[in-house]
């Protein structure tokens, strides 16, 4: 028997740390792996997991986000009471309709949902800005099967990679949670593992009756100007979030809540070199691999299953075109490219082309992630670099093989040394 589910897709990042990609654009609008957003992952796995009662809920820089469902899902998922998708921005007008506060919320300031449709069986809260594929009719059997008030999603991590980078999840050996750690600097680890902790994957499953019960309770609480405040006195103020406010809270409750495990969710069509996979896109360097990983030829994830396919809104329809010219053949290795691409006698080794991009004759782009409408004129060398929309980069420039220069001319440079071309950057 079909559930009848409710999704929320929390889109309104600002992704701080992914500056300057997010000066303009919200954190999920981000594009990834030359023709997609990062927000069409958690879209595609809810289309695909056959759930067609979607919110996105946005709120920074929202327009990008707004015009790409507009365009690329609307159509899919329908118009209507049994199938919809829509999005809402947090709105700054009175108080009580301000932006939004934390991840619950958003969801709290849109509860009209859940409350008009009284025949819900769950609701899905699930992150807008993740790049895997899960099908979450799955965790939401899972779920039913437990007669959980609260089921979260949860990935295997080293427990040296996610001291004081993920909220961790504490369970038994049924899979009940029994604690939450928030970004703990020694997690606890999974049972039967030492190595790994399990840490939450910000996506939900939550009896519907139960959720609207937790939300009554946050709303009688005072708004925290702190964390600590909260954790001082949790049943006084709140910060308004999943993980620590509405969670904890439901501990302390003693709810049923329990975990499902990402390794344990199988898509049709999948490999199992392809089972839990999983990225956090919240640095630069992490979106740089995970573009690397996307185009790579023995890829982590599979873009080209037939049976899991990622959708999106495809911005162009011209054709790509490798040219040789007199002085070079041209050539395109290990790459990507989205439509609308023109490599003319320039060298292109393991790198994402983005829309519209445009080469010319001997340059040479290694490791290059170039988001789109770019052109790049001769003799032009690029390597680790991130080159955001609509730069016109000159004859003979570098980026990437000088970060001294690349960081006086204004380019960011992350951690791992990639250099980050802002967009519309004027040479």
């Amino acid at each position: 028997m079909a559930l009848d589910v409710l999704a929320y897709v929390l889109a309104g990042g600002k992704g701080t740390r992914l500056a300057p990609l997010t000066r303009d654009r919200g954190k999920p609008a981000v594009p990834i792996g030359s023709i997609h957003r990062v927000i069409d992952f958690p879209l595609s796995n809810l289309y695909n997991s056959a759930i067609r009662k979607v919110a996105v809920l946005t709120q920074y820089e929202f327009f990008s986000t707004h015009e790409h469902i507009k365009h690329g899902w609307d159509r899919r998922f329908g118009i209507g009471r049994k199938e919809f998708i829509t999005t809402v921005s947090a709105m700054q007008r009175e108080k009580e309709d301000g932006w939004f506060e934390g991840t619950a919320d958003a969801v709290m300031k849109n509860d009209r949902f859940i409350q008009e449709n009284k025949e819900l069986d769950l609701v899905n809260i699930i992150g807008g800005d993740h790049i895997y594929f899960m099908d979450y009719s799955q965790m939401n059997d899972f779920h039913m099967d437990n007669s959980a008030d609260l089921t979260i999603s949860a990935i295997p991590v080293k427990r040296e990679l996610a001291a004081g980078n993920y909220g961790v999840l504490v369970v038994d050996k049924k899979g009940q949670l029994i604690g939450w750690e928030e970004k703990p600097e020694n997690p606890t680890p999974m049972p039967g593992n030492e190595e790994y902790c399990l840490a939450s994957m910000g996506n939900y499953a939550f009896n519907p009756k139960q959720l609207l019960v937790e939300f009554a309770i946050d709303r009688n609480k005072e708004q925290a100007i702190s964390k600590e405040q909260v954790l001082e006195n949790p049943n006084k103020y709140t910060s308004h979030d999943f993980g620590f406010d509405i969670i904890p809270s439901m501990l302390r409750e003693e709810k049923r809540i329990f975990v499902y495990n990402l390794h344990d969710n199988i898509i049709p069509g999948m490999t199992e070199e392809e089972r839990g996979y999983w990225r956090d896109i919240g640095t630069l360097d992490q979106t740089f691999q995970a573009n690397m990983e996307i185009r790579d030829t023995e890829s982590p994830i599979n873009m080209y299953n037939d049976e899991w396919e990622p959708f999106t809104h495809i911005e162009s329809h011209r054709h790509s075109k490798i040219i040789s010219t007199a002085n070079n053949r041209g050539s395109l290795i290990n790459s990507t490219i989205a439509p609308g691409v023109i490599i003319s006698g320039a060298d292109i080794n393991c790198s994402v082309l983005g829309y519209e991009t445009r080469i010319n004759e001997k340059s040479f782009l290694d490791h290059a992630v170039m988001l789109g409408y770019t052109q790049v004129g001769k003799n032009v060398k690029i390597k680790n670099a991130i080159v955001d929309r609509k730069v016109i980069i000159p004859d003979g420039e570098t980026i990437g093989y000088d970060l001294e220069k690349d960081l006086a001319r204004g380019f960011t440079i992350s951690e791992g040394g990639i250099t980050v071309v802002p967009r519309n950057y004027k040479f």
